[in-house]
């Protein structure tokens, strides 16, 4: 059997292509053929035949995968681990750009606080944490040369392994998208072979399910007591009459029933027959919420303090992994925007994520600096304090009251050895600017 090649095109080669794409890059890069999606039920088969694809050496192939991701997001879990609780603090931190030496430029940092940007980190992280690869593409350019507007290339029209854009999701050909003319207007962020997390989360997904399903079946069956009629009649017209009065009691306390009947109510005993299925689903939302997020009791009730701190301290490191990497992207943005776009960053300016300050453990540090005899910088506390220093505030002298005798110096206490004194502030001094930095780092 023949196997199916795919063909990339090559924008050089086709003048016709390189003029539309001047004229409109977006029509050319984007010019895709929106198509229906699949609804039916997806199950543990389809993930399977989905995986077979996607892992094809010649061939692969995303498409069932991806509608299966599409589905698995309307989950409020998955949803919830994904843009809650792994991407909503990334986009929320603060952030500059800094030059060579770490210093903040101001303007330069307004030029990344608009909403493209906040797109742009959204759909950075969704590769990061959910499907593993995202091609982003700049759709608005501002007559100014600035970006306006990004979106995320349907991900069922990209075959990364050859880097590439298809027309129609079925197609083997299409446009090779790190070619040079058309490099400058996409962002590649990803593993070009990374399958995602959500690969990983299916199982669970569909068991939990499952379980929603045969719960539902359940209260169908057996959540409302099972009413039963007796008669002494044979006659078939009776037997139908109460049937049909049967059916049309619905939630009516009452009936009209002919004499001689007898009706007994058959109520369900047992109380705890949902906790098979309570279980199940809270055993997947556990699963969910541990491979998205690390842990699971920073988002579902837990036991304990002493735990739920570790579980924090977990989110919190997979926050800071979070940050590290995207860092790395927004960097490469930076140098992006400033070869091909009309931005006016320098070669070496870098994105940082504001860090807090500890300014009680400053604070501390200041005043055993300052009690030891050292002079401090106002501008220097007055910038990492955040406090507008005026001058320094004169101290009005103690004047004794009438009649008492100012102190004297006792003769018979033994004087401090300044020299040994000294040396202990400072080791104390360095122990504690140690401390406050590795809390600042960790």
């Amino acid at each position: 059997m023949a196997v199916k090649k795919t063909e990339i095109i090559n924008l050089k080669s086709d003048p016709k292509m390189m003029a539309a794409l001047k004229k409109d890059p977006a029509k050319i890069i984007v010019e895709i053929i929106k198509q229906r999606r699949s609804l039916y039920q997806k199950e543990i088969g389809d993930w399977l035949a989905g995986r077979a694809a996607a892992e094809d050496p010649f061939y692969p192939q995303r498409l069932r995968l991806i509608e299966i991701f599409m589905d698995m997001l309307l989950d409020e879990t998955v949803h919830n681990h994904i843009y809650n609780h792994r991407i909503l603090p990334i986009q929320n931190r603060a952030f500059k750009i800094v030059d060579t030496k770490g210093v903040k430029d101001e303007e330069k940092t307004k030029l990344f606080k608009k909403q493209w940007f906040d797109d742009f980190q959204k759909f950075c992280l969704e590769a990061r944490v959910a499907y593993g690869h995202s091609l982003i593409y700049f759709d608005e350019i501002k007559p100014d040369g600035t970006i306006k507007k990004v979106i995320t290339i349907d991900r069922r029209h990209v075959l990364q392994e050859f880097g590439m854009i298809k027309k129609w999701q079925s197609d083997l050909t299409g446009i090779n998208y790190r070619d040079p003319a058309v490099w400058p207007f996409v962002f590649e962020v990803g593993d070009v072979y990374d399958l995602g997390l959500l690969t990983k989360a299916v199982p669970l997904w569909i068991l939990k399910k499952h379980a929603w399903k045969n719960w539902d079946e359940f209260a169908e069956i057996f959540g409302i007591p099972i009413r039963i009629a007796k008669t002494a009649s044979d006659d078939p017209k009776v037997i139908n009459e109460m049937d049909s009065w049967l059916q049309n009691m619905g939630t009516a306390a009452y009936g009209i029933f002919p004499a001689a009947t007898e009706i007994d109510i058959k109520e369900n005993t047992k109380t705890d027959s949902f906790k098979v299925f309570f279980e199940m689903i809270d055993a997947c939302n556990k699963g969910l919420a541990t491979l998205f997020s690390g842990q699971s009791m920073t988002s579902m009730d837990g036991s304990s303090r002493s735990q739920a701190e570790v579980h924090q301290d977990v989110a919190e490191d997979i926050h800071a992994a979070d940050e590290r990497w995207f860092k790395h992207l927004a960097d490469e943005l930076i140098e992006k925007l400033r070869e091909n776009y009309n931005y006016p960053f320098d070669e070496g300016d870098t994105f940082e994520f504001d860090v807090p300050e500890d300014t009680d453990g400053l604070l501390t540090v200041f005043e055993k600096v300052n009690q030891m005899g050292f002079q401090l910088d106002p501008e220097e506390v007055s910038s990492r304090l955040g406090v507008k220093i005026l001058g320094i505030k004169q101290v009005a002298p103690i004047v004794p009251e009438p009649g008492e005798k100012p102190e004297e110096a006792n003769p018979d206490k033994p004087e401090e050895d300044k020299e040994d004194l000294s040396v202990k502030k400072l080791l104390k001094l360095h122990t504690d600017i140690h401390q406050l930095y590795y809390k600042n780092v960790h």
